[in-house]
């Protein structure tokens, strides 16, 4: 097999070997950093496309560097980006990865002033090729330094953007994200007239916030109303009403811990020898797997517990006051809806089983019994919304 033939596979596979005869002029390239072995982010190749047609009448070539992107953005790994750009002469290099928590995809972009920009997307609001568009728009919008009317996300930008080219110093080039081979001729680059303008119609991905790897984990809280209702008791069964509080921490890998406790007033009962006052607390430690769909969150997990519950009873001549504690074990399934000015709705249906079961007697006759197991509801407003 020949150079020629060898040159000409490499092309095709968009690896560029970096022939001098093939360079475009210094700053009018742009490079994308590709190669990732998991292939989690984004589809290379309509990826490609996408970018090579809505950036082609700029007159700016679209190389891809050989190899794998940088796994993170330390000081080390922009130092070999940037690198790069300046030896292929490139005024802008490029690439998509999975943001922190897997839920949104990047795009990274980094000059060879070590000027770095991060845009979030969220791959469910739209179909893959209205992403891959948004994308490319996105990447448009920061090669010529104006702002896109659609597709754009938030940003997290630190420097100064890439200055656009000179429009007299702008080349023909090529409709496809490939370098010209080796003696042919370049096409020329349509007229602005006929440019594929945007497309029109297609849902704009939803507003992200990106946020660096020290934001985790993050922490929110909310407050709402509960009610449940014991089951098995042997004393008479009557419902909670209480205020729900909890402290929520969501870390990576869609996890999500919650702390929380339900207030009530005490419970009384009154029977024909006495009456008698129980204050019933609960604590409740648990973890959920959360799963993002659209505007809705749903998340589902064990929590382990204890009830603290404290009992006054009082006859005509004497008083009493015992204390006593109960674990609980338990599952629940939450719901959570979308955000509005930073605060969020959720409802939260659980079941837990008291173990030991814990009764309050008085002269061997049951007066209040906390039941075999507990089914409750909690609806809350959470915020700041995770």
């Amino acid at each position: 097999m020949g150079v020629r033939t060898l040159l000409l596979l490499a092309r095709l596979l968009f690896v560029d070997l970096a022939n001098p005869d093939d360079a475009p002029p210094e700053g009018q390239a742009f490079v994308f950093l590709g190669g990732r072995a998991d292939r989690t982010a984004v589809d290379e190749r309509p990826l490609l496309d996408a970018v090579a047609i809505y950036t082609r009448d700029l007159g700016i070539a679209l190389l891809q560097s050989p190899g794998a992107q940088p796994t993170s953005l330390s000081s080390a790994a922009l130092d070999d980006v940037t690198a790069l750009l300046r030896a292929r002469g490139a005024r802008l290099g490029f690439w998509c990865q999975l943001a922190p928590g897997g839920r949104q995809i990047e795009l990274v972009t980094v000059d060879p002033r070590r000027s770095v920009a991060r845009y979030s997307f969220d791959p469910e609001s739209a179909s893959k090729s209205d992403l891959y568009r948004s994308i490319a728009l996105r990447l448009r919008a920061t090669l010529v330094g104006v702002e896109p009317t659609e597709g754009a996300a938030g940003t997290v930008t630190t420097g100064p953007a890439p200055a656009p080219p000179s429009p007299a110093a702008v080349p023909p080039s090529p409709a496809r994200a490939t370098q010209p081979a080796a003696g042919s001729a370049a096409r020329p680059a349509p007229p602005a007239a006929a440019t594929e303008p945007p497309p029109v119609g297609f849902p704009p991905p939803r507003q992200g916030r990106t946020r660096a790897s020290d934001e985790w984990p993050r922490m929110f809280f909310g407050a709402g109303y509960a009610l449940s209702y014991p089951l098995r008791t042997s004393a008479g069964a009557s419902a909670r009403h209480a205020l729900a509080l909890d402290v929520m921490v969501a870390t990576r890998g869609h996890l999500e811990w919650d702390f929380g406790t339900d207030l009530a007033p005490s419970s009384d009962r009154t029977s024909t020898v006495a009456s008698i006052s129980v204050m019933d607390i609960p604590l409740r430690l648990g973890g959920r797997w959360v799963h993002q769909s659209g505007p809705l969150t749903v998340a589902a997990g064990p929590f382990l517990g204890v009830h603290w519950l404290s009992a006054n009873a009082s006859a005509v001549m004497q008083t009493d006051q015992r204390t006593a504690f109960g674990a609980v074990g338990g599952a629940d399934l939450l719901v959570r809806g979308p955000v509005l000015a930073g605060f969020a709705p959720q409802a939260r249906v659980w079941a837990e089983v008291n173990v030991p079961r814990t009764r309050f007697t008085i002269q061997g006759v049951p007066n209040y019994d906390v039941g075999a197991m507990r089914l409750g509801l909690t609806v809350e407003i959470v915020a700041p919304a995770p």
